[in-house]
């Protein structure tokens, strides 16, 4: 790690420094090390320096240090563990998840225009997922809508089952920037699913519908058809939006 300075604020009295000045001092580590890990090409996992290593090399308290890891902790680019080094995350955009889940929260429209975010991001992830699915993940999602199928199901568990479908369709499209931002959605879009099953079980109706949309998808996505995939994908979410607008 080739040595690097901070800037005028590197003369080691951090410690004693206003609180304003020691977010500023963190924020701009923060950014040397997200250029360390760029620079090094350092994948998820990959341990970064020591804290006292990193102090060292940017001539500042650990106290410093631990701001700026936890900033980047923050912003989904490391992960940090009790009493071990930092790690390299996965990069996910885990910064805007609260958004989501406040927007949702606090305004009962907001769920319509995750529902076409939704419809707009796995409609292209479906059907890119059918050029790179393998045999072993197509089986792995015939079982998951093998168990979401049977009989006396919980809702909780057939929400889980919902979303672990979607999830590996998008998971395995290939753009990691789909799989990211339906990632940080998890939370919303699992009461999303909740709000649905729960609409469909009042209204005295089944979840046949779905069921068998889900595997309209799945026969596209066998089939290798990137154009049948979308389509199919797309159906089945612009249905469930008409569930919710009828609400």
């Amino acid at each position: 790690m080739a040595s690097e300075q901070v800037g005028p604020e590197k003369t080691g009295t951090d410690e004693s420094a206003g609180g304003g000045r020691r977010v500023l001092m963190g924020a701009s580590v923060a950014g040397k090390i997200a250029e360390y890990i760029r620079r090094e090409s350092l994948v998820e996992g990959d341990p970064l320096p020591s804290e006292a290593v990193l102090a060292d090399e940017y001539n500042v308290s650990q106290r410093v240090v631990r701001d700026a890891l936890r900033a980047l902790s923050q912003q989904g680019v490391i992960r940090t563990r009790q009493g071990k080094r930092a790690v390299v995350s996965s990069l996910r955009p885990v910064a805007v998840r609260g958004y989501f889940q406040h927007a949702v929260a606090g305004d009962s429209s907001a769920i319509h225009e995750l529902l076409e975010l939704r419809q707009a991001i796995e409609t292209r992830a479906a059907g890119s997922a059918a050029l790179h699915l393998t045999a072993d993940e197509l089986a792995n999602l015939a079982a998951v809508l093998d168990e979401a199928e049977a009989e006396d199901l919980t809702t909780a568990r057939r929400v889980e089952l919902d979303l672990a479908f979607h999830r590996a369709i998008v998971r395995h499209s290939g753009n990691r920037f789909f799989d990211g931002i339906l990632e940080v959605l998890t939370d919303t879009l699992t009461e999303e699913r909740r709000r649905g099953k729960q609409l469909t079980e009042h209204a005295g109706g089944t979840h046949e519908t779905s069921d068998r949309e889900h595997r309209s998808i799945l026969r596209a996505l066998e089939a290798r058809d990137s154009f049948l995939a979308e389509q199919a994908m797309r159906a089945h979410l612009e249905r469930v939006r008409q569930t919710f607008r009828a609400m």
